[in-house]
């Protein structure tokens, strides 16, 4: 879901759900599932009229983002992966820790930038996958999603990239350190296979990374994911 601009119009769940013309049943199970904006305020859920109005244009009027998304599932091959990541979306340095905290300080930007709301319920999800099974792929690198894209809120597909430079335990059976770390965020399952398609091709084909080790910036980060691209323009998801 894009950024939107709090109008200080609040909402209770009884009045939006007149306004929405639903039963508060149906809103209440909206949220179980992240797919209305909202806020929890002393127990009791508000909503802010203003985003609900654009929330509402959103969902009848499909964005670039959605084009985008559709374009992934379609022709993978043609979107760069640098076309998904953002200097918003980069953190240069991440910091060691457990699980639970790699994965909270990967979510960070997503909420910062509007991909989701509810930060704790986003990395609860991001556990359960790791629980199930570890996203850690060898090499010091780890692809971190949600077991179901279905349940991300917005339709825009994104990569969060964390560079932690002393390495940290984030498998259970980790051979070494992770350094490197990659989030994928999308709400289509065909777009969340092809973009893991690619990544993994890519990773497997540029294995050195010592030139994201010591970038300083975001800006950097990025400089060198599009050096690399271009050194291989015709990538493909096999």
């Amino acid at each position: 879901m894009d950024n939107y601009t709090l109008s200080g119009n609040l909402m209770t769940l009884s009045e939006v759900a007149t306004y929405l013309k639903v039963a508060e049943k149906t809103i209440l199970r909206m949220i179980q599932k992240n797919e209305i904006p909202c806020v929890k305020i002393a127990s009791q859920w508000r909503f802010d009229r203003g985003i609900i109005d654009s929330w509402i244009l959103d969902k009848m009027n499909p964005s670039s983002s959605d084009e985008l998304t559709k374009l992934i599932s379609e022709d993978m091959d043609n979107v760069p992966l640098s076309r998904l990541v953002s200097e918003q979306l980069v953190i240069p340095k991440i910091k060691p820790g457990t699980r639970e905290e790699i994965l909270t300080q990967l979510s960070q930007p997503l909420l910062k930038t509007g991909f989701i709301k509810d930060l704790d319920s986003f990395v609860e999800k991001l556990i359960a996958r790791e629980n199930m099974m570890p996203t850690t792929l060898g090499h010091g690198i780890a692809m971190p999603h949600v077991r179901n894209p279905r349940e991300n809120i917005s339709s825009k597909p994104a990569i969060v990239i964390g560079i932690c430079r002393e390495g940290t335990s984030f498998g259970e059976d980790d051979e070494e350190p992770v350094k490197f770390f990659f989030l994928i965020y999308t709400n289509s399952e065909i777009a969340h296979l092809r973009i893991i398609g690619k990544l993994n091709n890519f990773l497997k084909k540029f294995c050195n990374f010592n030139d994201f080790l010591t970038s300083e910036s975001p800006e950097d980060v990025l400089r060198v994911l599009i050096k690399y691209e271009k050194t291989d323009i015709n990538l493909s998801v096999k």
